[in-house]
């Protein structure tokens, strides 16, 4: 019975090993953490992934288009001021 659940518990851990190293790195997080003006090696070591791939969040940032405003805000055409 201890070998059985010994094993499970081993077979738990392999598991949870195997998902953190395939999962995904959070690109948004990464780059939250570089805004704030942390080091690609800091950010890397916070969120325990290579600087590799913290390298590659910043580029993807890099290369994607600008976000438009959020929807209901008012932007006023550049060199005009809004009346209060």
């Amino acid at each position: 019975m201890k070998q059985g659940i010994l094993g499970l518990g081993v077979a738990v851990l392999l598991t949870i090993a195997g998902a953190g190293t395939a999962s995904a790195v959070n690109c948004k997080q990464v780059n939250k953490y570089l805004d704030t003006g942390r080091s690609v090696s800091d950010v890397a070591e916070t969120m325990v992934v290579s600087e590799d791939d913290v390298k590659k969040c910043q580029e993807e940032k890099a290369a994607a288009p600008a976000a438009p405003p959020a929807s209901g805000t008012k932007t006023a055409p550049a060199g005009t001021e809004e009346k209060k």
